[in-house]
């Protein structure tokens, strides 16, 4: 039976059956209090093993081991993580308006307690899971309506919303607990993603690289679910678990290729059967459906000319292959014919980034060029199948 105590507000000393000690620290991530919290117990715990709410990514990221020149845009495109990419800056932006009011860059604390580590020669343990997979997971697993209320939540955020912000209530126990209730309310599968199973894998790493004395650094958000599971944490099989991308159902499989199945039968039955002109007049109906509202999507995305052209010429070909769609094709050929540049890349986390300026930005414009043409290639797609079925059902 293990024991816990809160040793001081925010720092709890946990105690286990072979007298190991674990003592956790839950943080604020844009807080300078948070950073000292961290200090402070590091260098008066002296521990042999620091835990961090890290994936080696992030870590990479936060130590600024990752360059964006080194990013590659159109590997993220053809990896389908366009989302998850413009995502991640979007948060990391939100952070930095937050870090504008306290003086405190997202992940001081981390990057701290790892310089600390590093100088004690303790053992450092990134206990979180992959960020990609956490991501991928959220991505499959919530809901289509969930997916747009929270993508919608991110666009529409303004900076007053951070004005009367109390950083340091955030790591209060209520304060926590009504966010996460109220998070759970709205997202109850998003939260249980990013939430919950990541509670039970950071305890779970944590228990499994215990040292003597651990010192474990986590967002505060994570402590009252972390400290349910020190009594029974995931065995590294079970953690395997909740690493597992959900694949797509069976159906999810199918019914991509049923309307492309359906489409090409209808041109090859018409050529068979003697119609010629109803299936040319098919076929003609098909590419500029496709064609003209996969090019309206990239001209609303205020897209290259070349990239338009690139959609009207792809779409009506992606439209019956599933495993490539129409946004992939504009989504690179923007990205080749106006490439971003290490300001975009600066400029799309800048604090005081608004809409007005994301429209300007090149990485978010190949985003809305990816997106809007992806829709315009499914609208499209439906226009052109009544037409369809008026030719060949006369």
């Amino acid at each position: 039976m293990i024991k816990i105590t809160e040793n001081k507000q925010n720092v709890h000393h946990i105690v286990f059956d072979d007298d190991r000690e674990l003592y956790l620290v839950g943080t604020a991530h844009v807080s300078l209090q948070s950073v000292e919290l961290v200090e402070e117990t590091i260098n008066e715990i002296n521990p042999d093993t620091i835990c961090i709410e890290l994936d080696d990514k992030r870590y990479n990221s936060i130590m600024n081991k990752q360059k964006y020149e080194d990013l590659d845009i159109v590997k993220i495109i053809r990896e389908k993580q366009l989302f998850f990419f413009i995502g991640q800056f979007i948060m990391a932006s939100y952070q930095k308006k937050i870090a504008e009011k306290t003086g405190s860059r997202p992940g001081m604390e981390f990057k701290r307690a790892i310089e600390l580590g590093e100088e004690k020669g303790a053992v450092m343990v990134m206990a979180d899971r992959n960020i990609g997979t956490t991501l991928k997971r959220a991505f499959r697993l919530t809901p289509f309506w969930d997916k747009m209320k929270f993508l919608g939540s991110l666009f529409v955020a303004d900076d007053d919303d951070f004005e009367d912000l109390d950083i340091e209530q955030l790591k209060e126990h209520d304060a926590i607990e009504r966010i996460v209730g109220s998070f759970e309310d709205e997202l109850p599968v998003t939260k249980e993603v990013l939430i919950d199973e990541r509670d039970r894998y950071l305890a779970s790493k944590i228990c499994e690289n215990l040292g003597e004395v651990t010192v474990a650094v986590v967002g505060a958000g994570h402590v009252p679910g972390m400290l349910k599971q020190f009594d029974a944490p995931l065995t590294p099989e079970a953690r395997e678990e909740i690493e597992f991308i959900p694949l797509p159902s069976k159906a999810g499989k199918i019914l991509p290729w049923i309307i492309p199945a359906i489409v090409l039968g209808a041109f090859a039955w018409g050529f068979s059967s003697g119609r010629r002109d109803v299936a040319q007049d098919a076929i003609i109906y098909w590419v500029l459906a496709n064609g003209i509202l996969t090019s309206l999507g990239c001209i609303i995305a205020l897209a290259h000319p070349l990239t338009i052209l690139s959609g009207f010429l792809a779409a009506p070909i992606t439209s019956l292959n599933p495993t490539i769609g129409a946004g992939f094709v504009t989504g690179i050929v923007q990205t080749f014919v106006n490439k971003p540049t290490l300001s975009d890349f600066e400029e799309i986390q800048n604090s005081k980034f608004s809409m007005k300026l994301l429209w300007k930005n090149r990485i978010f414009r190949i985003f809305m060029v990816f997106f809007l043409s992806s829709i315009g290639s499914s609208v499209g797609t439906f226009v052109a199948l009544g037409p369809l079925y008026r030719l060949f059902s006369q």
